[in-house]
């Protein structure tokens, strides 16, 4: 009978929710550094779901978000469902460049659908509603595509001058 007590004190362990909250607080206590695994098998225990369910994905997620306020991106991407790596700093620019190109495509796709909506079945009403959040994202797929034509410019106006400047210090030292 004591085994059996020892057994479930042993399952009734405070967690907190939502459980991925717990499972957060669980990898900040082991240590959350660049470079660093979590298996697959770590989350299952602490999410207390198995890799393949839906919760478990969603719990990854929010994971996920949580620690990019920390600079950290969580991947699988590779691992074969077997572990989570705690992706390297260089490699957060290729997230950052993945969420910028997401976040670009979804105005797009936000203009055509608004631009291509039949406004005759909606009412005076919803059609003004519709007609303003069309001019406001039309407006914001603008700035942002004109934004990264800027910077493209900028961009290779720096590199011009680095360039110009290696060439003068060549000069220099011949």
């Amino acid at each position: 009978m004591s085994e059996q007590t020892e057994n479930s004190n042993e399952q009734t362990e405070v967690v907190k929710l939502p459980i991925w909250k717990h499972a957060l607080e669980q990898m900040r206590l082991a240590g959350i550094e660049y470079g660093k695994t979590f298996t697959a098998e770590w989350f299952e225990e602490h999410l207390r779901t198995r890799r393949d369910t839906m919760s478990f994905g969603l719990s990854i997620s929010e994971i996920r978000r949580e620690l990019e306020w920390d600079g950290y991106y969580l991947s699988g991407r590779g691992q074969k469902g077997d572990q989570f790596v705690i992706m390297l700093p260089e490699s957060n620019q290729d997230v950052m460049r993945g969420y910028s190109r997401s976040a670009l495509d979804a105005l797009k796709r936000g203009v055509i659908l608004g631009t291509n909506t039949r406004l005759d079945s909606l009412t005076a009403n919803d059609r003004r509603k519709h007609e303003s959040l069309l001019e406001k994202l039309a407006f914001k797929l603008a700035l942002c595509s004109k934004a990264g034509e800027a910077l493209k410019a900028l961009g290779k106006e720096r590199a011009d001058e680095m360039k110009q400047q290696k060439i003068q210090q060549h000069a220099k030292d011949s």
